[in-house]
């Protein structure tokens, strides 16, 4: 994570935006269980992760666990790849901080320069403004 991001303002934010428009529980329960797993793969995404072990993981059914993952992708917590056959699904968690890109560290190269992934982008729409808005009035 960098500077200006951080797990810790990354769950700050989404606490931000859940008094604007709030995720049911197992939407948070799924989102904060995909950030535990983030960190404890050092924020390398994407995420490869089966339905079923989310679902043991959060003691949610598999279907919850659907709904939840499309409650999280519609609100643009969440980008989901569906795999062809039995395979595991692949996550990349989208950042509160900065709306439409991947939660991820910054790579440093020797000499102190920066070097950043690029992900594909994802337009965030009206959650942007809103969350804009919201901010500036807070003052």
């Amino acid at each position: 994570m960098d500077v200006v991001g951080g797990w810790i303002s990354e769950i700050r934010y989404f606490y931000v935006h859940q008094s604007m428009e709030p995720l049911s529980a197992h939407a948070q329960a799924l989102w904060h269980y995909l950030m535990y797993r983030a960190n404890n793969t050092f924020w390398s995404f994407p995420l490869v992760i089966r339905v079923t072990e989310l679902s043991g993981a959060l003691n949610m059914s598999v279907s919850a666990v659907k709904k939840a993952r499309a409650e999280l992708v519609k609100g643009g917590y969440l980008l989901h790849e569906r795999q062809q056959g039995n395979q595991a699904a692949r996550y990349f968690i989208l950042s509160n901080i900065r709306p439409g890109k991947v939660v991820e560290p910054l790579k440093v190269l020797p000499g102190g320069k920066e070097k950043k992934r690029i992900h594909p982008p994802v337009l965030p729409g009206r959650r942007l403004i809103r969350i804009t808005s919201f901010l500036m009035n807070q003052n």
